[in-house]
């Protein structure tokens, strides 16, 4: 039997899949991949998801906004008024959260608390599931989405530590391991840490590939996914069974 798996968060809308997008997604659904879900983070790829996706029965779409813009108010405003627009097109809010990485020289931290609140308010508003990035911030991310009492939440590429697993498994949330698991010690410790039940996968297109010397796309779920049945002592068909369901029911699809 055939795996059936998920690609619960990439972005196929990116210019790194212009020349053969078509193709990609063959492979895709070739691979076992039964559903997509395309996460836009500028104004422009968000419209350029809704052009390209808005009919298709594998490929959804959850509209967000890179931190790094979230010093620009037209731009946060425009990505909140785009995804209003289209919620009856889309399945989730996201990516959005924190990102101290860039805090250095980009939108400071407590702005990007300010942003990170008005879309968290807005995936309520519009009962829609949350796609969180989190990098060096886990734990002020965590901390936010509990004090806001948010339930349906997936945490994109999560990078922390089995403790904060704990915090997030806890409270219902959905924790997303890249197709890198087959090569990052850090990522390996969340999958280790994460029960299967709370576990979706995601490829993060284009980047993030099992090599980091190609593009990644989401027929590489699959290696993935076997790679994390073997660590775990899961059969990969079982694996595959479960995580896929989580990611379903997590979308509301």
């Amino acid at each position: 039997m055939r795996m059936k798996l998920f690609d619960s968060h990439c972005h196929l809308e990116d210019n790194a899949f212009d020349s053969d997008r078509d193709e990609v997604l063959k492979r895709a659904i070739g691979s076992g991949i039964v559903g997509i879900v395309t996460s836009p983070i500028y104004p422009r790829d968000s419209t350029k998801a809704l052009n390209l996706f808005r009919k298709s029965s594998i490929v959804k779409i959850s509209i967000g906004l890179d931190v790094a813009e979230y010093g620009d108010d037209e731009k946060v405003n425009i990505t909140l008024d785009l995804t209003r627009k289209h919620s009856e097109e889309i399945v989730a809010v996201g990516e959005v959260g924190l990102d101290y990485r860039v805090a250095r020289r980009g939108p400071s931290k407590e702005k990007q608390k300010e942003v990170f609140r008005k879309f968290i308010g807005l995936a309520k508003e519009l009962d829609k599931p949350l796609v969180v990035h989190s990098l060096w911030a886990q734990r002020p991310v965590l901390r936010i989405l509990d004090k806001e009492g948010v339930e349906r939440v997936i945490l994109h590429a999560f990078g922390g530590k089995s403790e904060d697993v704990e915090f997030a498994v806890n409270r219902g949330w959905m924790v997303s391991i890249p197709t890198n698991v087959v090569r990052s010690n850090n990522v390996q410790k969340v999958a280790l840490a994460t029960p299967l039940d709370h576990i979706v996968l995601e490829s993060d297109s284009p980047v993030l590939a099992p090599d980091p010397n190609q593009r990644n796309e989401p027929a590489n779920i699959k290696i993935s996914a076997r790679f994390i049945a073997d660590m775990k002592g899961y059969d990969a068909e079982e694996l595959a069974k479960v995580v896929t369901y989580n990611a379903i029911k997590v979308y509301g699809l």
